[in-house]
């Protein structure tokens, strides 16, 4: 059952990153490129020839998270032994940068829009997730966490300090800052070790006394709650809407600061000189984490599939328009250089820039995955 569950997580993001390919597929054959072959799954290892359509032949690789479409003259990273297989020998015609960037951005729109249409069946059948505050301890921030010197634990709940009662994170900064410099009780419940996950969970109480500096050094996280729309398919069509953008922008910041994060600690490796980020990659997910959490979770809730799939789909198009050579932004990058400046980038540097590019992503693969073993061994 778990290895059916792990194959549903690995169709999945398949499925996501074969829509984000057929963006690209689609705006390609619009304007006319070439488009020799179409890969379902990454090009490595056994392969079976699907079919062949459009001058393109389908592909199904056995290496099955991935896929990939070629199109030369985007100048993207194709095999030349790829191409030569199937007897490619088309002369490449050429596009001005308006078409090519709409091709080059195909796999990101596809991946929005999929989103959205995600969005809107959640709104219809189980509701969109809403972040209501909690009283419940997510994290501690700063390497001198008052509360976890304290003995206070993540997945303790704070809910009161002297009389006075904590239901959010902003509540309870606001009674810490009021009782500075005080000795002060705080009321925790702490959830006991549950081995069987049908019978209820039981809590232990707990009061600790601390004397309150002006902060705690805790970050409180968030209950998950569903709201459906009305029956109203407009509604739905609206919330779905608005849920999407809201979702988009806090996933651009979101991400921006992991990589942030992780080109500190890529570059800490090679330079020691450099001090590396304070922050923690413990929440940084790799392929084997996120496979990891959805074959646990929708083994309880078969509906938080097409929340992962909401969620990984916004991923991609976030991640693939930061202009990182041998992503899509980094495509779109040296397009808008080409658009400024009138001529495109000398060869030389696009094609050292995108072999950096790699090398900085596959860093950041060898991370993710190595952080997710340990996490998995380790717990």
């Amino acid at each position: 059952m778990d290895f059916l569950l792990v194959l549903i997580s690995i169709l999945m993001i398949t499925v996501l990153i074969v829509v984000h390919e057929f963006g690209h597929f689609l705006a390609a054959k619009y304007y006319g490129f070439h488009t020799p072959v179409f890969g379902i799954g990454l090009p490595f290892g056994p392969s079976i020839d699907l079919f062949k359509k459009w001058n393109t032949q389908f592909k199904f690789y056995f290496a099955l998270i991935g896929g990939f479409v070629a199109i030369p003259e985007l100048g993207d990273e194709t095999d030349p032994e790829l191409l030569k297989k199937y007897n490619f020998d088309k002369p490449l015609r050429e596009f001005s940068v308006g078409k090519r960037a709409v091709v080059a951005s195909g796999g990101i729109v596809f991946n929005i829009i999929f989103a959205f249409l995600l969005a809107i069946v959640m709104s219809l059948t189980v509701g969109l997730p809403t972040a209501i505050p909690s009283n419940q301890i997510s994290a501690f921030s700063g390497a001198n966490s008052l509360a976890e010197k304290s003995g206070i634990k993540a997945g303790d709940q704070i809910i009161q300090v002297n009389e006075i009662k904590i239901s959010s994170g902003i509540e309870l900064q606001q009674a810490i800052k009021k009782l500075k410099d005080q000795k002060i009780l705080l009321h925790i419940v702490r959830p006991l070790p549950n081995k069987d996950k049908k019978s209820p969970i039981k809590y232990q109480d707990l009061e600790i006394k601390i004397f309150s500096p002006g902060s705690l050094g805790v970050v409180l996280g968030h209950q998950k709650q569903y709201q459906k729309s009305s029956a109203n398919i407009l509604d739905s069509i609206w919330s779905a809407f608005i849920f999407t953008a809201q979702t988009l922008v806090a996933m651009f910041i979101s991400v921006i600061g992991i990589f942030y994060t992780l080109v500190q600690k890529i570059l800490a490796l090679f330079m020691p000189n450099i001090a590396p980020s304070s922050m923690s990659l413990n929440e940084v997910k790799g392929i084997v984490g996120i496979v990891q959490i959805i074959s646990q979770d929708i083994k309880t809730n078969a509906f938080m599939l097409l929340e992962f799939a909401y969620l990984l789909s916004l991923n991609l198009a976030v991640i693939n328009l930061l202009p990182i050579p041998a992503l899509d932004g980094g495509h779109l990058a040296f397009m808008a250089y080409e658009a400024i400046m009138k001529r495109k980038p000398p060869e030389k540097i696009q094609e050292t820039a995108i072999q950096v590019g790699f090398i900085f992503l596959l860093s950041i693969i060898l991370i993710t995955t190595l952080n997710d073993l340990k996490n998995w061994i380790f717990g």
